[in-house]
Formats: C-alpha cells, structure tokens, sequence
C-alpha cells in the first residue's frame, strides 16, 4: 500500500506545483482579459451589486437550507456504500487498481454535472435569463463538490466541511492562488486533527460571493442577452470544470493522508 500511496501523493505534489505558478497569458486568451476588463470597468456599480448579492443569496440558501434539496439529485447512500466497499479493499489490499476504481467513481458524476451545466446555461442563455440562472448554477456545482465529498469518505454536512468547501470555491477561482491554496491545506490539517477551524459563516459566504461575482461578472450580463447569452452560458461549463478539478484533487490528497505516516514514507 505505501507504494501506491507514496507514488500518488507524488503525483498530486507535481499537479499542485504546476498550478501554483503563475501562468504566461498568451494570444486570444490574452485578449479576451483584456476586453473583459474594458467592459468590467463600463458595468454600472448597481449592478455590480446585484450580481454579488445574487451570488450571496444563492451560496447562503444553498448552504442553510438546500442541502436537502440537492441530495435528491443523486443517490447519497449508494455513493457512501461504494466509497465504503472500495475504501475497504484499498486498504486490504493496496494495490493501484482499486484506488483507480476510487477515482473513477468520483469522476463519474462530474461528467453528468457538467452536461447538465451546458445544458441549462445554452438554453437560459437563449432566453436572456442571467441572474436567475445563478443558484441553479450554484446547485449543480454543490452537487459536484458533495458527490466528490462522499466520494473520498468525508461529510459535507460538518460545518468545518462547508467551510472548507466555500475555501476551496474561493481558492479555485482566485488569480493570486498562494496565499488561498496555503488556507485550505491550513483547513484541511485542522479538520484532520480535531482542532477547531475559526470562521465566520457570513463573511465566508460574503468573500466566496465576492470572488464568484468578481470573476463571473462580463459572462452573467452577456448571459442576459438573448441568443447572445449562449456565448456567457459557456463561462459555466468552465468554471464548472475548473472549481471540480481542484476539489478533486484536494478531496483525493485528504483521502490518501488519513492513512498512518508510516505508510507514505
């Protein structure tokens, strides 16, 4: 097993590196930021409110009372018995394939998400539907990081969990990635220990908001446009992608450390 263990937090170790620095924007993508700022700086401040209140309403109803909801979109028991039945003959037998086995059923329900993110973003977008379009958005995100949660033996229900959850949206989507990606490793160790992880709900809430509106802001007003709004609705699938990459990632680290020291060494 401390094969397989060493060799895939070496793996993570590598990815994590290449993520943390910082990346030469070229050609079109260059471009693209550019006019972005242009017409970020054009957006009216009321707006700009608006937009992050909707994205604060969306992740604080989600959070208090959706939980509910959202686990009537997928089987919760079902996943909790494959992570149990794999997480048992990876740690009977060590060997590679049933950590892959892992993995995969992990990933599985990631690509659903993400279908179902195009879909519902292309066809709000052709109605010039922006703003309401954000909590199902946020939805089916949720639904992507507590599938991945259970996936790799954790409880989304904790409240050190949705802390950390709403750390890693923020980490995920930041520019400057050093600073967050060091907070939710902070978390994550603390959890890990039992030590108590301080927080503010609100203001977690309030800054996660900030971030997704900040970043989110030019594709959420193109996505209010009809017809044009499929252009915005892409912006979804991306971010969809983006944010369930680095939570996979960090969800399959914490899983691989939760094993004795001496079986990475």
């Amino acid at each position: 097993m401390h094969h397989t263990i060493k060799k895939q937090l070496e793996k993570i170790e590598k990815q994590e590196k290449k993520y943390l620095q910082p990346k030469q924007e070229k050609g079109i993508q260059k471009k693209t930021k550019e006019v972005s700022e242009i017409l970020e700086q054009k957006i009216p401040l009321k707006v700009r409110e608006a937009i992050e209140n909707a994205f604060y309403k969306g992740f604080f109803v989600l959070f208090e009372k959706g939980t509910s909801v959202i686990e009537k979109t997928y089987d919760k028991e079902k996943i909790v018995w494959e992570y149990q039945f794999q997480d048992y003959r990876f740690t009977e037998k060590g060997k590679r394939k049933q950590f892959k086995k892992l993995e995969k059923n992990a990933n599985h329900g990631n690509y659903i998400n993400l279908a179902t993110t195009a879909t519902e973003g292309a066809v709000l977008g052709l109605l010039g539907i922006g703003l309401p379009d954000i909590p199902l958005f946020l939805g089916i995100l949720l639904k992507g990081i507590y599938e991945t949660c259970l996936h790799y033996g954790f409880d989304y229900s904790d409240k050190r969990e949705q802390i950390y959850i709403l750390r890693l949206i923020r980490s995920a989507m930041a520019e400057e990635k050093i600073e967050l990606d060091a907070l939710v490793e902070k978390t994550a160790e603390d959890i890990a220990k039992g030590i108590a992880v301080p927080y503010d709900f609100q203001e977690e809430v309030k800054q996660t908001a900030q971030m997704f509106s900040n970043a989110m802001l030019v594709a959420k007003l193109i996505q209010g446009i009809p017809l044009v709004g499929v252009m915005g609705s892409g912006y979804n699938v991306m971010v969809y992608h983006k944010i369930l990459k680095y939570c996979n990632r960090k969800y399959k680290k914490r899983y691989l450390k939760k094993f004795s020291p001496e079986c990475i060494k």
